[in-house]
């Protein structure tokens, strides 16, 4: 009599678009503990593959003129940080994981991990995440690399995940029993949602988009929403600088995790001169007298207060904006396309003629 066969491990494809394990005090402090656990917890076969620096807020972009090149690491010390990168795999240790981190964006490293790396068909499901900070709202969505790559791995067929781990007021940077429970908690929606399935036809997932805050409810009782995706918008996105060697804002991670940079004073002043700008450009529309003196300079220092930090009143109950701050995990389905809408109403349209 023949010994039975073992059921195969689940086949995960790893990525994020916060690069290879910082530590918690760095820009991507989540990835290594969350694969450990998916390898643990759901006794899963796990392949990493990263940015070899951080790339958030790149969208679904992709490395066409610039050549992608990378190395293999195997991380080491307790979080994941003091490991050795070689051009070459070498042969892994006891317990020891192999990644490979890819000068690229986080859709280019799906796009290489699903069709260059590994054979066709290699993975069950590919996981982007845990992003360092919340995708949810479309203002964060439609800028994330995070759901850019898992958009990218749907796109080539995948079932795919983009998880993201929302730093809230209050709980910067969150404490480690926050970031095991949402290690624990995130590796049980995925197992669900790996048995749900993606559906089929119109009522086909591409993309479950997963987002957990990092709050005392995820350690105490974690609750978990179907929910639909919050539409917002964005604020100032940049300033102006006449320093042209001035960095960027230091983003240790996603948009959401930038600090909010004004108090309600600046605020004030900012929104003021903003209406008198638009007052003014109706009569005149020059540029501000700041940029005819000035070379033109500008850095990325995004005012997203009202995102991160909304109106309770304003928040609309089964979004998932609404879900991440009552403390609940949002699970918003997706599909990875710019759907079309109705033409409003009123325009004159006789069949598919549009009378102008």
């Amino acid at each position: 009599m023949s010994a039975p066969t073992r059921a195969r491990k689940l086949r995960i494809l790893l990525t994020n678009d916060d690069g290879p394990p910082s530590g918690p005090d760095g820009h991507s402090p989540f990835i290594y503990p969350f694969a450990r656990q998916l390898a643990a917890q759901l006794d899963a076969d796990v392949r990493v593959v990263v940015p070899a620096s951080q790339r958030s807020w790149v969208g679904k972009a992709y490395h066409i003129a610039e050549k992608t090149t990378g190395v293999y690491y195997y991380p080491a010390g307790e979080d994941g940080n003091e490991g050795e990168s070689h051009e070459l795999p070498r042969e892994r240790r006891d317990g020891e994981m192999e990644w490979i981190l890819l000068k690229g964006t986080p859709a280019t490293c799906a796009s290489i991990a699903l069709h260059n790396l590994f054979a066709p068909n290699s993975f069950d499901l590919v996981i982007s995440g845990p992003n360092f900070g919340r995708n949810t709202s479309t203002a964060f969505a439609l800028s994330s690399g995070t759901l850019g790559a898992a958009m990218a791995a749907s796109l080539s067929g995948a079932k795919a995940i983009a998880l993201s781990w929302g730093l809230m007021d209050g709980y910067k940077p969150p404490p480690k029993e926050f970031v095991d429970a949402a290690s624990k908690v995130s590796c049980d929606v995925v197992k669900r949602l790996y048995e749900l399935g993606w559906g089929s036809g119109d009522e086909q997932v591409d993309v479950y988009s997963v987002n957990v805050p990092l709050l005392p409810e995820i350690v105490s009782a974690p609750e978990v929403r179907w929910t639909s995706m919050a539409r917002t918008n964005y604020g100032r996105l940049f300033k102006s600088t006449p320093h042209p060697d001035s960095a960027a804002s230091q983003n240790k991670g996603g948009p959401a995790a930038v600090a909010e940079p004004q108090d309600a004073a600046a605020a004030a002043s900012s929104s003021s001169a903003a209406e008198a700008g638009d007052a003014q450009g109706s009569e005149l529309l020059g540029v501000k007298d700041e940029h005819k003196s000035e070379k033109l300079h500008f850095v990325f220092a995004p005012d997203i207060s009202a995102l991160v930090s909304p109106k309770m009143e304003d928040l609309v109950e089964g979004t998932d904006k609404h879900a991440i701050h009552t403390g609940a995990i949002s699970v918003t389905p997706i599909r990875s396309a710019f759907m079309e809408a109705a033409p409003p109403t009123g325009i004159p349209v006789e069949g598919l003629r549009w009378k102008i």
